[in-house]
C-alpha cells in the first residue's frame, strides 16, 4: 500500500496549561523530573505527534468552509491502528505545552494510547497539517528542528514493550544519534525494533541526506520498512540496495503503493500485492500497513524474522488492514 503525499516544514505557536487526565506536563531538560516507565506495551511508537486538519472529500483548500480535526504522524496514527486492532500500543513523542498540545493527548488517551510516554514542553510547538483531497495534498506548519530535539529529549530510559517502532525520520544528526542509541537500548531490553523511514521528500531536500544520514540508524535496527519514494531519497531502486546497511539478520520491507510489497532477509524474499482500490486519497495508507504488520509480529516475537510464512503472513495482514482502512471498513475482525 502506498503512502500519503508528504509536505513541508513551517512553524505554529499556543500557550501554556496542564495536561488532562492520567497525563502531566513532563519537561525533560530538568534531569530531576525524567522518569523511566514501567508500564507494560504490545509496542511503542516513537515519532511525531500533531494534528491533521483535513478538508472533506472531493473540497480544495480554496473551497473548503469547514475542516476536520484527526490526530496526525507516522507514530500516532501506528499507535491509534494498533489499539484498535486490540493492542496494547504506547507513544513516545514530544507536543507543546499549549491547550493544543493538551487536546492531542487528551484525545489519544481517550482512543485507548497510552500516554504515558508523551512529553509536553514549553518550548515545543505541536504542528499542524493542513490535508487537502482535491487533488491529494499536504502543508505543514511545523518547527520541524525543534521537535526532533523535543523527541531526542522525550527518549526513556527504558521501553517495556515487545516491539519498538520508530517513524517519521526528521532531518535532525543529534536526534538520529539519540534514536540510534535508543534503538540498541531496546535490543537489550529484548524488544524487537522496527523502523519505518517515511522521509519527506520536502523535508529531506538538499544535503539533508549528507548532513543529517538516517543511514546509520538502519544498522540499528531488526526491521526497516521503506517505501518507493523512501528508496528514491536514499539512491536507491531496489530493497536490496539497502542490505549492506543492515545487520544480517535484519530485514527490508518495501512498499510500492498498491501493486507490491517485497521483502528479503534471512528467510529470502517474499513478494505479495493486491487489488487497487477505486479511492481519492490514500493518506495514510502506509501507516495503517505498518500496524497491521506489527500486529502479527508483536505477537510472535523476534523469532518471526527468520520464518518466511510469518513475514508473508504479516504482509499480508498489512495489506489487509490498509485496505480496509482506505475502503471506510471496520478493522477489526468480525
Amino acid at each position: 500500500m502506498g503512502d500519503a503525499p508528504k509536505g513541508g516544514p513551517s512553524e505554529a505557536s499556543g500557550s501554556t496549561s496542564d495536561l488532562p487526565g492520567n497525563t502531566r506536563a513532563r519537561y525533560p531538560d530538568r534531569q530531576d523530573d525524567r522518569e523511566e516507565t514501567t508500564t507494560s506495551a504490545d509496542v511503542v511508537c516513537v515519532g511525531e505527534a500533531l494534528w491533521d486538519l483535513s478538508t472533506s472529500p472531493g473540497t480544495s483548500l480554496d473551497d473548503a468552509t469547514e475542516l476536520s480535526l484527526t490526530p496526525g504522524g507516522g507514530a500516532v496514527n501506528v499507535a491509534l491502528t494498533l489499539a484498535q486492532l486490540g493492542l496494547r500500543a504506547g507513544l513516545v513523542a514530544s507536543v507543546g505545552d499549549d491547550p493544543v498540545g493538551h487536546a492531542l493527548v487528551a484525545h489519544l488517551s481517550r482512543r485507548g494510547v497510552d500516554v504515558s510516554r508523551v512529553h509536553a514542553k514549553k518550548s515545543t510547538r505541536t504542528g499542524l497539517v493542513f490535508l487537502t483531497h482535491a487533488p491529494p495534498r499536504a502543508v505543514a506548519y511545523r518547527a520541524v528542528q525543534e521537535e526532533a530535539l523535543a523527541l531526542r529529549d522525550a527518549l526513556p530510559r527504558a521501553f517495556g514493550a515487545r516491539v519498538v517502532h520508530v517513524s517519521g525520520l526528521l532531518p535532525s544528526r543529534a536526534c538520529l544519534l539519540a534514536l540510534e542509541r535508543s534503538a540498541r537500548q531496546a535490543k537489550r531490553e529484548g524488544a524487537l525494533v522496527t523502523l519505518d523511514a517515511n522521509l519527506r521528500p520536502r523535508l529531506w531536500a538538499g544535503d539533508a541526506i549528507t548532513r543529517a544520514d538516517p543511514r546509520r540508524l538502519f544498522a540499528a535496527v531488526d526491521l526497516l520498512k521503506v517505501s518507493e519514494d523512501d528508496l528514491r531519497l536514499l539512491g536507491a531502486s531496489a530493497p536490496q540496495d539497502l542490505a549492506p546497511l543492515l545487520r544480517p539478520e535484519a530485514i527490508v520491507i518495501a512498499t510500492f503503493g498498491a501493486a507490491e510489497t517485497r521483502a528479503l532477509g534471512p528467510f529470502g524474499e517474499v513478494r505479495a500485492g493486491g487489488p487497487a482500490l477505486a479511492v481519492a486519497s490514500t493518506f495514510g495508507a502506509g501507516d495503517t500497513f505498518v500496524a497491521g504488520l506489527l500486529s502479527v509480529l508483536a505477537r510472535e516475537g523476534p523469532a518471526s524474522l527468520r520464518d518466511h510464512a510469518t513475514i508473508e503472513r504479516a504482509i499480508q495482514r498489512g495489506n489487509e488492514i490498509a485496505r480496509r482502512s482506505l475502503a471506510g471498513e471496520s478493522l477489526v475482525d468480525k
